[in-house]
């Protein structure tokens, strides 16, 4: 706030009472026609709408640097934090009052920066002066919408394997590198209690997982011209074959209604043999000294994470692409640019990343480099899964049909039909076909 000199003091005996009267009344007649109270009188407050992390000491770290940056500024802040799942129907409901935070969190995926666009705020400014800082942005030509950074990457959470080590043991089997070496123990964990565990529900982790599945057989649901649907082939058939033996026999039953947070406990109750997720299942482990049940160990003293598995085709995964933005009815746009730049610093970015102890990688290239990756063996593949980390959309673009097909769960909704045998691998494949046709011809809305 721009400093106020100090006001000057009316000689009463050279002021007549009409002239008094007549500067006063000028005043309120100002603020009147203006309808706003004097630049002084005003306050300023930056309003942030994030989701809950699943290392809570991020969201710490975001506070403090949103109070920091407010008492340096003189500005009231709020940082609002929702289950992530809850995320979709509030950033529609702000959007159709035209009202509510002046920052949003975005995602999970780039589609909003399309499903939103006549409603963000261009950030190509920002983007240009926060990136050199940090080495550049890993791959900007993926967060670039209709030319057009509508929104700033902030950071995903890459998918490893995490796997009990003791169980592996037990079974006679090592660290496995395939989706088929990853059934073969599932089944053999199954037989002894500890089956495989990833969601196959509407729920991020199913979208993840069931997506690095069928890119891994080589099967892709929208072709690079971000136009024609692909799901029907037989790449498509083979994957859906897989994960129909993985769910009968390496699997129980309830993955089907499991959210995101259902593997984290099927691991951390010393169930699950192995989970598809990022380290928050392990940090919560640790942080809370959980023991493997009817011992005194600990379990996060024997899982192990191990890189995210490769199909007959190729490795690959995605993730929850989070993101940030600022919505055009915002009346604090500049603060909330000013903010970002503060947060985007490699300072603050370095503690951000070291209070989530990972977990929250950015899309810059130098925090893929950041020492906390090396500060525990259990972080090692985090950096080499966010390299084979593609946005969901892939081969395609970000739009607003591809979000639209995550936030709809088209793809676990086709793999659970096929799965629990209430379709055949062609039907499923023809309802996702006709799903997806619908939604890339801007037919088909959110719920």
């Amino acid at each position: 706030m721009a400093r106020l000199s100090a006001p000057t003091v009316l000689d009463s005996r050279r002021v007549s009472r009409r002239r008094f009267l007549g500067t006063a009344g000028a005043g309120v007649a100002g603020v009147l026609a203006s309808g706003k109270a004097p630049a002084f009188a005003q306050s300023r407050e930056l309003t942030f709408l994030t989701i809950a992390s699943f290392v809570p000491e991020t969201d710490k770290e975001l506070k403090r640097q949103l109070d920091e940056w407010g008492a340096a500024n003189k500005v009231k802040v709020r940082l609002d934090i929702i289950a992530h799942l809850q995320l979709v129907t509030k950033k529609a409901s702000e959007v159709q009052a035209r009202s509510g935070h002046d920052l949003t969190a975005l995602g999970p995926g780039l589609g909003d920066a399309d499903l939103y666009f006549d409603y963000l705020v261009d950030l190509n400014d920002v983007a240009a002066d926060v990136a050199p800082k940090n080495g550049g942005w890993l791959n900007p030509n993926d967060y670039l919408i209709r030319g057009k950074w509508k929104l700033l990457p902030w950071w995903q959470p890459p998918f490893p394997m995490a796997v009990r080590t003791d169980l592996l043991e037990q079974i006679n089997e090592k660290n496995p590198d395939t989706w088929e070496d990853w059934l073969r123990i599932g089944k053999k964990g199954k037989a002894i209690g500890h089956p495989f565990g990833t969601a196959l529900g509407h729920s991020g982790d199913a979208n993840v997982t069931l997506l690095s599945i069928l890119w891994s057989y080589g099967g892709a649901y929208v072709a690079k011209d971000g136009r024609t649907i692909t799901i029907n082939s037989k790449e498509t058939r083979q994957a859906m074959d897989f994960v129909k033996r993985l769910y009968t026999e390496a699997m129980d039953q309830e993955v089907l209604a499991w959210d995101d947070a259902s593997n984290n406990r099927c691991l951390n109750a010393g169930k699950c043999i192995a989970i598809h997720n990022p380290i928050s299942a392990y940090e919560s482990a640790k942080k809370d000294k959980v023991l493997i049940p009817g011992t005194q160990k600990e379990i996060a003293a024997v899982i192990d994470h191990i890189n995210t598995p490769r199909g007959p085709v190729d490795r690959k995964a995605t993730t929850g692409f989070w993101c940030v933005g600022i919505w055009n009815f915002s009346k604090n746009q500049d603060l909330a640019k000013d903010f970002l730049r503060y947060h985007f610093q490699p300072d603050n970015l370095n503690k951000w990343v070291d209070a989530g102890h990972g977990f929250n990688m950015p899309f810059l290239t130098n925090l893929t480099k950041h020492a906390v990756y090396k500060s525990d063996k259990q972080y090692r593949y985090i950096p080499e899964v966010a390299k084979v980390t593609v946005p969901p959309s892939w081969p395609g673009p970000t739009t607003a049909a591809s979000q639209q097909v995550w936030d709809l769960y088209i793809i676990p909704d086709m793999f659970a039909q096929h799965a629990t045998g209430k379709m055949t691998a062609d039907q499923a494949i023809a309802w996702a076909e006709k799903e997806m046709q619908e939604i890339y011809a801007g037919r088909k809305r959110k719920p």
